[in-house]
């Protein structure tokens, strides 16, 4: 059963009794950990209660197939449901998960809830389909938040401070802003906060105070082209192209973060543990990115590596000699990209 992600937090106080199986998914992942943390609240879920919560990720479903089968199966020491948390974002996985998924959810008991957190799996996806088409499974698809939306959010904001401005300038600052939620509602309460101080606000105050986000769907592109996750890697650069931003500066994204797996390889085969290496790396890796870079250099060797910087360097001077389209070969150089990706990662 679909669920838009405005009604689903409302849906379920009244609702979940008839559930086992929740889907939070797409492409605004800012939406999708929001919907899942507010989920959590709602339910009264503490994520610390060893008894009664279970969490899983994709690489623990990969190490050990039986896991989210043995848990679900699993009863509750209390009278509450048992809760299994299984995050499936940020890593690329196999028709295997996904049909372990399905089975899973089939066999599950009344006495467990499953909560799943995705990135974009796309409407066909098996396990969106399959959970669109369940009676016992809600799907909440989280979309991006488009600019006539942030548009819409901003004006209200300034409404409240009394401040107008044309539609031209409203267009422009919205650009600013990301496709995600998460990251819109800091740079808008942000904003509000600044219009308590600043209530004479005037064009070029505001145009400064909004951090450009363009650089948030690199990131994207560099995070799921590393994964071999192809549709979503294409999907985000097309992104970057819409809001203007070289593919040069793309490609040398993809050199830094490939760099930067090379180096964490050579500490590696150094001797030196993956624990030490993250915690002292320069510069330092932020901590919620840090579960994604150890995956992937468990199949990023240096040979790989060394391969895949130089076709990098290779498509960034022929993206500079004007002989040939950059936003066709960098798309062509993403595909491929992926595509190695995902067959290292296929066991």
């Amino acid at each position: 059963m679909k669920i838009k992600s405005t009604n689903f937090l409302e849906f379920i106080k009244f609702n979940l009794n008839s559930y086992k199986f929740i889907l939070i998914h797409g492409p605004n992942y800012g939406l999708v950990n929001l919907l899942y943390n507010n989920v959590l609240s709602t339910l009264s879920i503490d994520i610390n209660d060893p008894f009664n919560v279970t969490k899983i990720n994709t690489q623990k479903m990969l190490d050990d197939p039986s896991i989210l089968s043995e848990e679900l199966s699993t009863y509750s020491l209390m009278k509450n449901k048992r809760i299994v948390l299984l995050d499936l974002s940020n890593i690329s996985f196999n028709k295997k998960i996904i049909d372990s998924i399905i089975l899973c959810t089939k066999s599950q008991t009344n006495e467990t809830l499953l909560i799943i957190k995705a990135d974009n799996l796309g409407g066909q996806n098996e396990l969106v389909k399959f959970t669109n088409n369940s009676n016992q499974g809600i799907l909440v698809p989280c979309y991006e938040e488009e600019i006539n939306q942030i548009k819409a959010r901003l004006i209200n904001i300034l409404r409240e401070f009394n401040l107008i401005f044309d539609d031209s300038f409203l267009l422009n600052l919205s650009s600013k802003f990301s496709n995600d939620s998460s990251i819109n509602t800091m740079e808008l309460e942000k904003l509000r906060n600044f219009l308590t101080n600043n209530e004479t606000a005037n064009e070029t105050q505001l145009l400064e105070l909004i951090t450009d986000n363009s650089t948030t769907n690199i990131n994207k592109v560099i995070n799921y082209c590393a994964i071999g996750d192809v549709k979503n890697a294409l999907f985000f650069f097309n992104k970057t192209l819409d809001a203007s931003v070289s593919s040069i500066v793309v490609i040398r994204a993809l050199i830094k973060h490939f760099k930067l797996i090379e180096k964490i390889q050579c500490e590696v085969q150094n001797g030196n543990p993956i624990d030490y290496i993250m915690k002292n790396i320069k510069p330092p890796i932020f901590f919620k990115d840090q579960p994604n870079i150890i995956f992937q250099i468990k199949f990023w060797n240096l040979q790989k590596i060394n391969l895949i910087l130089k076709r990098f360097i290779d498509i960034e001077i022929k993206s500079k000699s004007g002989l040939f389209s950059d936003k066709l070969i960098v798309a062509q150089l993403i595909l491929s990209t992926s595509v190695m990706a995902k067959n290292l990662i296929k066991p």
